[in-house]
């Protein structure tokens, strides 16, 4: 096993709870100024690096694209201090086959006891349903497809995964990883009836999952949820709690980031409002798939995908308060 994993604490581990203050920061976290980003930026994943500083895994698009047929793919940046980043060269992982040929995104990260790396992510093909697959790295750069899918069924898509070590039910002292993810209709249709709500699954090798009982959370706001609920991101806390942000999106509102409560990762309660809406020209338009890491001092920053009023799609962040 690797010295440096921290088991439950290696991943969407956070001491103390982010709570529900937040300031946006005036700051843009990732700007689209390079062929492979310049048409859209999406869905934030930043991972702290054993070595100092962290890395952010992110949803391009741009006319730089190796394969004309994709429609997103994943890539990267650095930062030393978690506000100014600088991107690095190349894809982390393209759209390929079979089970991914037109679109990868929502990249989840998370470290494995042997020292590796593995990515989640959301992959298309064609006019399927979205499924959820995985990669693994040594290095955080270059990724290896692994084989199969993690999460897929022929009348539901899934996606926006994020995972988490979670002790064993069964083995004390092992882990298991516990997959938060969307469960959308398909074809995609709205309405609360509509089943596209944030539900989870458990595997003791991180491959093979067996999808939970029940809903993390529900559609329920016809203002804010009509459309769906998404892009959980879970985090475990010291007292052994969760908080969960996550996004809602509406027929009227593209958008917003929410927050829920957990005592044991399951059973959700949803705080009231928005923590993060679209209130300024910067993300006018859009604001989505939140990210949380802590800061050096304490604090903690939420990373998120947002459009500002002209349809530019940008990363941006927000500090604890």
């Amino acid at each position: 096993m690797n010295t440096d994993f921290a088991g439950i604490r290696s991943v969407h581990y956070i001491k103390s709870d982010p709570g529900l203050a937040w300031v946006k920061d005036p700051e843009v976290s990732i700007g689209p100024d390079t062929p492979l980003d310049s048409m859209s930026i999406l869905t934030p994943n930043v991972v702290r690096l054993p070595e100092g500083g962290f890395r952010m895994y992110y949803t391009g698009l741009g006319p730089g694209r190796t394969i004309d047929a994709s429609y997103g793919y994943i890539l990267s940046a650095v930062s030393k201090d978690g506000l100014n980043w600088s991107k690095e060269p190349g894809i982390r992982i393209d759209v390929h086959g079979p089970n991914a040929t037109h679109q990868v995104l929502c990249p989840d990260v998370i470290p494995l006891p042997d020292g590796r790396w593995r990515m989640y992510f959301e992959a298309r093909v064609g006019d399927r349903p979205t499924a959820i697959l995985s990669a693994v790295s040594t290095d955080g750069l270059q990724w290896e497809p692994e084989e199969g899918v993690r999460i897929a069924h022929f009348e539901w898509s899934f996606g926006s995964p994020r995972c988490i070590h979670v002790g064993s039910s069964e083995k004390l002292g092992e882990l298991e990883y516990r997959l938060y993810f969307h469960h959308y209709s398909f074809p995609m249709r709205t309405g609360l009836d509509a089943h596209n709500h944030i539900i989870s699954a458990i595997s003791n090798d991180g491959l093979r999952f067996e999808i939970e009982l029940g809903i993390r959370i529900a559609q329920e706001s016809q203002e804010r949820e009509s459309y769906a609920v998404y892009a959980p991101e879970i985090i475990r806390l010291a007292d052994s709690s969760y908080r969960m942000y996550y996004s809602g999106w509406s027929d009227k509102i593209r958008g917003g980031i929410f927050s829920a409560s957990s005592l044991d990762g399951l059973d959700f309660i949803k705080d009231a409002g928005p923590i993060l809406d679209l209130d300024r020209p910067l993300d006018y338009r859009m604001v989505s798939e939140p990210c949380v890491i802590s800061l050096n001092d304490d604090r903690c920053r939420m990373y998120y995908e947002a459009e500002d009023q002209d349809g530019t799609r940008r990363i941006l962040s927000a500090t604890s308060a």
